[in-house]
């Protein structure tokens, strides 16, 4: 396993306030989003997704070469559990999520949705949105376009963003289906310190002819066996639709000042 290309990109530009990470290692490779904060609650100084993130890449650098996906979330579970105040609740837990290559057993597991490609991978069955974020979108997207239509600029909408502010409230209480295999369609996981169910974990192993491999978090809105595809492609949606409503449509947009919609790390792997 060597590295052909990495990127990170936050999206306001300054690394402090980055959320992504990306760690390589003699055994694992990982890609890992921290979660945006919606709480305002600092954990040592940090946002709840910069806290979880940095976690995730400290215990990734622990791992044994032969731990499965099932035993990489315990542990960095249980590594996050210890930094995290007991009487935490559910809604303030800090999350992120992962996608990790291992050479050893030659699989991605996916925890979350942190994204990967490789030459034959079907694109719609990996790179998928939780059901909670695909309604909070078209809600976002129905308030914005009302906005639109009733005259609101462009501009003032970036700036003072009232579908996002629509759905601040289903994005607070997904918390309830993460890591609750019980919910069905809208369970999803995430490493928050609370136990990520075997089931909401996704593996797929990478075939023997396949050399070239990608992880790659959500702030790519397509995985491209480059990175300078991929960031074309995003070049030329942000142009197109900054507010994210149409081809680029989630749950946020490109707030003034900033360079994108979400941080974003690309890995690109020789396998």
């Amino acid at each position: 396993m060597q590295v052909i290309e990495e990127f990170i990109a936050p999206k306001t530009g300054h690394e402090p306030d980055c959320e992504d990470g990306i760690i390589v290692t003699d055994t694992f490779a990982a890609v890992i989003d921290g979660a945006t904060d919606k709480t305002g609650r600092r954990f040592g100084g940090l946002p709840g997704g910069r806290l979880a993130m940095q976690v995730c890449i400290e215990g990734i650098r622990a791992l044994e070469l032969g731990v499965d996906g099932r035993g990489i979330a315990d542990h960095l579970t249980h590594l996050l559990a210890r930094r995290l105040p007991r009487d935490i609740s559910r809604e303030d837990r800090p999350s992120a999520m992962l996608a990790i290559y291992s050479p050893a057993h030659r699989t991605v597991w996916q925890i979350g949705d942190v994204r990967c490609w490789y030459s034959g991978l079907e694109e719609k069955a990996v790179n998928r949105k939780s059901a909670v974020d695909t309604i909070a979108t078209e809600v976002r997207v129905a308030v914005l376009r009302a906005e639109l239509a009733s005259g609101a600029s462009p501009a003032d909408l970036a700036r003072d963003d009232p579908g996002r502010d629509a759905i601040l409230g289903v994005l607070r209480h997904q918390s309830i289906f993460r890591n609750n295999a019980g919910a069905a369609q809208w369970a999803y996981s995430s490493i928050d310190g609370a136990p990520v169910p075997p089931e909401l974990i996704r593996a797929y192993p990478v075939p023997p002819d396949v050399t070239e491999l990608v992880l790659a978090s959500d702030g790519y809105p397509r995985v491209q066996p480059t990175l300078e595809a991929s960031e074309m492609t995003l070049k030329e949606l942000l142009a197109e639709d900054p507010l994210c409503i149409g081809r680029l449509r989630g749950t946020k947009g490109v707030r003034p000042g900033n360079q994108s919609f979400d941080d974003r790390a690309y890995l690109r792997l020789s396998v």
